[in-house]
């Protein structure tokens, strides 16, 4: 059975499997799927991402069974039926916006997920109660689900600790200068949280590379919310308490 299960997974070039697609690829009742699941789990043919969810591991990933196939590709089954997408970090790089080589993937979705770590990669979960805005791009044949740029920028003012701090978030705002539609920003933005309109009409008015109207505010917000609550200096403008300096946020453009 276990060899009818390899012959079958690497007919099919499985990437993730669903134990209840296994168990009706092979006839087989849940419980002895599930076992036959965990004897290939021993044998490092199967790699487990979460409770009935595993990763085929293909005779060229060796005895070990380590894998280094796109870490993106698993994504779409991994999340089959919740709404998720791609953003921050792994989301920078794929767009071409950072330089730096993400750590990790980060998916924002709508329901709880545990992190975990499978093709040398860490899978980590962001959630939120309601998903912005994605586009799907091809990654190995395969459609995933990512932020659209717009949204990213969103995102990444939102909660900059998932993509390095408003430093790096300011940097990948200027790289995306050419390539965002900056009407659809504002419409995102005026959608957002008064702190994320404040981070992007500031950082935006630093680079020069767009001009947004004030609103009208109460009370004081942090420039970088991941960064030590210590001041160097306040924007009346904008209503932010600025514990990232501006050289800071600009510094980049001297290399």
């Amino acid at each position: 059975m276990e060899l009818k299960a390899l012959f079958a997974l690497e007919e099919n070039e499985a990437g993730v499997v669903v134990l209840a697609e296994l168990a009706k690829k092979l006839r087989l009742t849940r419980v002895q799927a599930w076992k036959l699941a965990s004897r290939l789990v021993r044998k490092k043919r199967l790699l487990r991402l979460k409770r009935g969810v595993y990763l085929f591991a293909p005779m060229k990933s060796g005895p070990k069974g380590l894998w280094t196939e796109n870490a993106f590709t698993i994504v779409p089954k991994l999340m089959a039926g919740k709404g998720h997408y791609v953003s921050f970090w792994a989301a920078l790089n794929h767009y071409g916006l950072t330089e730096q080589i993400p750590f990790a993937v980060q998916i924002v979705a709508t329901s709880r997920q545990r992190k975990f770590e499978a093709l040398q990669t860490r899978f980590e979960f962001i959630q939120v109660r309601r998903l912005g805005e994605w586009r799907e791009e091809e990654i190995g044949g395969k459609p995933v689900r990512f932020a659209t740029p717009e949204q990213l920028m969103i995102d990444c003012l939102a909660l900059p600790e998932n993509c390095g701090g408003v430093k790096e978030a300011c940097k990948a705002l200027w790289n995306a200068r050419n390539k965002i539609n900056w009407k659809r920003l504002e419409e995102l933005a005026s959608k957002s949280n008064d702190a994320i309109r404040r981070r992007l009409g500031y950082t935006s008015e630093l680079l020069g590379i767009h001009r947004f109207k004030p609103l009208k505010s109460v009370g004081w917000r942090w420039l970088d919310p991941s960064a030590p609550k210590k001041p160097m200096a306040k924007s009346e403008k904008w209503g932010l308490l600025l514990n990232v300096s501006e050289k800071e946020l600009v510094e980049w453009r001297e290399y």
